[in-house]
This record gives C-alpha cells, sequence and structure tokens, in this order.
C-alpha cells in the first residue's frame, strides 16, 4: 500500500478531498484503503489523519527528511473551510509562474496587531456611510501619538525592539488581537536582488521585501465583512508603527511593497457584487491604511483561467474584481 499521499495532510492543509488530491498530482487510488487501515478518517467526502495516521506521517517525515508537521483539523475550524483554503492555494499556485520569485503561499495564518478592540467598536454603518470607530480607541490613539509614522530614510531594523513593544503593552494594559486569513501569499519578488538582507529581528513571517496578499472568504454580512477590512487596516498601523516601521510600504532597495485584502467567493458574480458594494464606500474603505487595495475575486474564475499567467499582476487583476485601489 503506497502511503507517501499520508504526508499532504500537514498542519498547514489537513482535510483533502479525493479531487483536491488529484488537483495536486497525487496517487489518490489508496485513499480507500488508507481509511478501511484506520490512518484516514473520512466524513462528507473529506479525508483527515487519525491518531494512527499521525503516528505514520511522522514516520515518513523522519525517512524522507520532512520539515512540515502532521495536521489534524482545527476544531474551531470546519473541515469543509479547512478544504476550500487549501484549494485555494493550490489553485493560486497553479495559476501563475511568478518567475523570478519565490511564492510564499500558506493557510489559515493569524497576522497579529495591537491594540485588541471590542469586534463591536471596530466599525460601524450609518445612512450607507461607514465610520471607523477604532479611530477613536483610546489605546489606539496612543499608539498612533507615541510611535510615529517612520520614513525609509529613518528607518532601522532596530527601531522598536520587542522588549520596548511589551513594555508599552504591558504599562497601557493593551492586548494583541489577529486578523485572521484563510491564505496568504507573500510574494518575494526578485528575491535574487534581496539576498544581502539578513532580516528583521520583529519580522518572524518574512514580510519584508515581499508583496502582500491577504485572501479571506466572506461572510455574510456587509458589517462582518468591513470589520475585516477594520482588521487589516489596525493590522498594517502596527506593521506600520510598531513591527517593521519603514520597512512596510517600501523595501529595502525602496521599491514598493503592496498590502492587498482579498474577499474570495465561489461564483464570479458573486465576487462582482461584493465588489460593488464595497466599492460604494468609495475612498473611506482605505484612507485610514493607505496605501492598500481592497479587492475580490472567485473559486470559478480561477478553475476557468484558460492560460496560466507568468506573474501575479498579470493574474489578479485580470480575473479578480477591484472595490478600492491604493489612493494616490
Amino acid at each position: 500500500m503506497n502511503e507517501a499521499v499520508i504526508t499532504r495532510f500537514d498542519s498547514q492543509n489537513p482535510c483533502w478531498t479525493k479531487e483536491l488530491l488529484l488537483l495536486a498530482g497525487e496517487d489518490a487510488s489508496e485513499l480507500s484503503s488508507l481509511n478501511e487501515k484506520g490512518l484516514l478518517f473520512f466524513e462528507d467526502g473529506i479525508y483527515s489523519l487519525t491518531e494512527n495516521g499521525v503516528a505514520v506521517f511522522n514516520r515518513l517525515k523522519a525517512e524522507f527528511f520532512l520539515e512540515r508537521e502532521a495536521g489534524t483539523p482545527n476544531p474551531e475550524i470546519t473541515r469543509k473551510r479547512s478544504a476550500m483554503r487549501t484549494k485555494l492555494a493550490l489553485l493560486l499556485d497553479m495559476s501563475h509562474t511568478q518567475r523570478w520569485g519565490i511564492k510564499d503561499i500558506k493557510t489559515a495564518l493569524n497576522l497579529p496587531f495591537v491594540p485588541k478592540i471590542d469586534e463591536d467598536k471596530i466599525v460601524s454603518l450609518c445612512e450607507g456611510k461607514v465610520r471607523w470607530e477604532y479611530s477613536d480607541n483610546f489605546l489606539y490613539k496612543k499608539l498612533v501619538e507615541e510611535f510615529p509614522i517612520v520614513f525609509i530614510d529613518e528607518r532601522r531594523t532596530d527601531m522598536v525592539p520587542q522588549e520596548n513593544i511589551d513594555k508599552w503593552m504591558k504599562d497601557n494594559g493593551a492586548e494583541t488581537d489577529y486578523l485572521k486569513t484563510d491564505v496568504i501569499y507573500l510574494c518575494h519578488y526578485d528575491f535574487m536582488h534581496y539576498r544581502d538582507f539578513t532580516g528583521h529581528p520583529n519580522d518572524p513571517l518574512k514580510l519584508i521585501n515581499t508583496d502582500r496578499f491577504l485572501f479571506v472568504f466572506p461572510k455574510e454580512s456587509m458589517l462582518d465583512n468591513l470589520e475585516v477590512v477594520g482588521k487589516f487596516h489596525l493590522w498594517q498601523n502596527s506593521l506600520r508603527r510598531l513591527y517593521i516601521p519603514g520597512y512596510v510600504d517600501r523595501d529595502t532597495l525602496e521599491q514598493d511593497s503592496v498590502n492587498w485584502l482579498v474577499f474570495v467567493t465561489e461564483r464570479d458574480e458573486e465576487a462582482k457584487i461584493l465588489a460593488e458594494s464595497l466599492e460604494a464606500f468609495g475612498k473611506d474603505l482605505i484612507a485610514n491604511a493607505n496605501p492598500c487595495e481592497v479587492w475580490t475575486l472567485s473559486f470559478e474564475a480561477l478553475e476557468n483561467l484558460k492560460s496560466k499567467r507568468e506573474l501575479v499582476w498579470e493574474l489578479l487583476p485580470d480575473i479578480g474584481h477591484y472595490a478600492q485601489r491604493t489612493l494616490v
């Protein structure tokens, strides 16, 4: 029995369907046998590792010198959503080459920001206009006042040490919150030109010298989706003032780096409608966090792509729908 397919069930991608494994170029013929042997759990068309399956994964990890960890479904995330994340990551990877760059595509990352603000105090809607309530938060205003935006001629990698951040949070009773993404794509463009940069102590995800595309599945209500946009603002504010000041919008060679929030729907018509609804808020959608952009995209558009693109910049603007571009 071929057990190698089990190594696909890692911590980034704990849930697979037969169709997804075939899409990834795997031999899915042994799935039923692995299920019968008690290595895979099968429910509603979705497979995941059992405890015995995790043990086999770890054995194969040692044999094949894999760096990945065995994955089991997160009880806070439905198995269907987990499989959708894997599908999106696969389709994004398969849709373009990104020559001269590195495609770093991960699922289910939680991006930290400060301060934590009650969800009902992030945004409100009044007569069709959006109001970013977080801007009135005492800790938010204090952070903005005490940690100014840094320009590229002033930036240093030791500008805000982690101990300074920890002290500020402790002194002010601030907590960390998270922008929860379904898939994040860090595009390391022309990476050979940036080999001399040794890194930043506050940048464990290696965000510097990348274009950052954050993909989320939309919620039912517009207010809930705007809350996600608000957390997108707050994450960028923390990057620009606390974590990597001076390195968010310009890379180490002083080229533009971008942040995009992309809502991903099933059907393309849904993506168009959502983009139009978000676009109706005008520049207020991103003004507090400019430069950044908000887009929509659909599984349908990715699946029906007729020709593989060279670059992500040829892909997303072609098949996606913008809600708000960077304000100039």
